[in-house]
């Protein structure tokens, strides 16, 4: 009589990619809050919440027009070096991150799901930023047009 062995169960990655807090920060040091709001909401899909991801684009758009805001009201005298602002949006959106999808993203990546690859990052970020300077320009033309 012969023993039946155990068998080995084999875990699947069923979820899709998530972004990695690292990704996050360096798409949103290429691209800016947009592309944070972006990574953030596809993170909370993968994860099952979509109100959420509803909320962490409304955050973004918001803050990109906070930042812009921000720049334009700065005088012209005072002088601020220009990558102040892309450090400071970079470490809070990696703080906001870490905080509140930090656990759910390590678990994820524990369990053998699937993470995006740099290169998706980078093309994100870069694609934000395009996006993010002609709405910028958008707005600059109807301001002008509108205000002389």
């Amino acid at each position: 009589m012969e023993l039946e062995q155990p068998h080995e169960t084999l875990a699947i990655a069923t979820a899709a990619p998530i972004y990695k807090v690292e990704h996050i920060r360096l798409g949103t040091f290429l691209g800016g809050p947009l592309i944070t709001g972006y990574m953030v909401a596809e993170n909370y899909k993968v994860l099952g919440d979509v109100p959420k991801a509803k909320r962490a684009w409304a955050i973004s758009i918001g803050a990109t027009v906070l930042l812009f805001a921000i720049i334009f009201l700065i005088p012209e005298d005072v002088k601020i070096p220009n990558v102040v602002f892309p450090i400071v949006y970079c470490w809070i959106a990696y703080y906001l991150v870490q905080h509140y999808q930090g656990t759910q993203l390590t678990e994820h990546i524990a369990n053998g799901e699937k993470v995006f690859g740099w290169g998706r990052v980078v093309l994100a970020g870069l694609i934000s930023c395009v996006v993010t300077i002609a709405a910028l320009f958008i707005v600059l033309f109807i301001a002008g047009a509108l205000f002389g």
